[in-house]
């Protein structure tokens, strides 16, 4: 699992020193300065609002569409936490025009897969961990060369927004393995906040972080 200093460095991705995002008029608990914690919010929302029914029936995302996200410019995020992803940027642009994705989202979708280094290593290894099943190159494995893998993750981002009509909370959830109702889990509720930890969340490979939606969207 990522280090509490990863995650406090990933709640930072859209508030960098004084460059922070305009707020999101379509989300609810917003707030311009990020933080985490009980309330923890940002531009695009409170936590508790992206985890809604977390804590209840199974999760039931809000919808946040995926095009009008609030966040910071690449070149701010280069500029501050996201120092280790400028490496990578041509791979984000190549894979967000093949893809139709903001190569933003997959530059903050890789600091928080594998703080933005490309040999990381795993069961999904890669820049942006993705799971070998769903390599794009006819391989087995698409960890290198760096391009396939960054496919790899924009592929799998492309179809789960696909599926959702275009819901930016419900598509990068299903990045971190986070469920809805119907999906056959958890007595066929969405995933809950004891699930991950629970015998079955645990038969499901590494458990999910349940505060990966605000960490990735704010």
């Amino acid at each position: 699992m990522p280090s509490l200093t990863h995650y406090l460095t990933v709640l930072s991705a859209v508030a960098v020193g004084s460059v922070v995002a305009d707020v999101n008029p379509n989300a609810q608990g917003a707030c311009d300065d990020t933080h985490g914690g009980q309330d923890a919010c940002g531009p695009n929302g409170s936590e508790a609002w992206l985890n809604t029914g977390l804590n209840g029936e199974g999760w039931n995302p809000p919808f946040l569409d995926i095009n009008g996200l609030k966040h910071i410019s690449l070149e701010d995020y280069y500029n501050g936490v996201g120092r280790s992803c400028r490496q990578y940027d041509q791979y984000f642009k190549s894979s967000g025009e093949k893809y139709n994705i903001d190569p933003a989202i997959l530059a903050f979708l890789a600091m928080q897969e594998s703080s933005c280094n490309a040999d990381a290593g795993g069961p999904t290894p890669g820049l942006m961990q993705c799971e070998p099943r769903n390599c794009q190159n006819g391989k087995s494995s698409c960890q290198y060369p760096i391009q396939d893998n960054v496919d790899c993750g924009a592929h799998v981002l492309r179809a789960a927004l696909d599926n959702a009509g275009g819901n930016a909370v419900r598509a990068i959830g299903s990045y971190n393995g986070w469920f809805i109702k119907g999906f056959g889990l958890n007595g066929g509720k969405g995933i809950t906040v004891d699930y991950p930890c629970s015998a079955e969340g645990r038969r499901n490979g590494a458990p999910q972080n349940l505060d990966y939606l605000h960490e990735t969207l704010n």
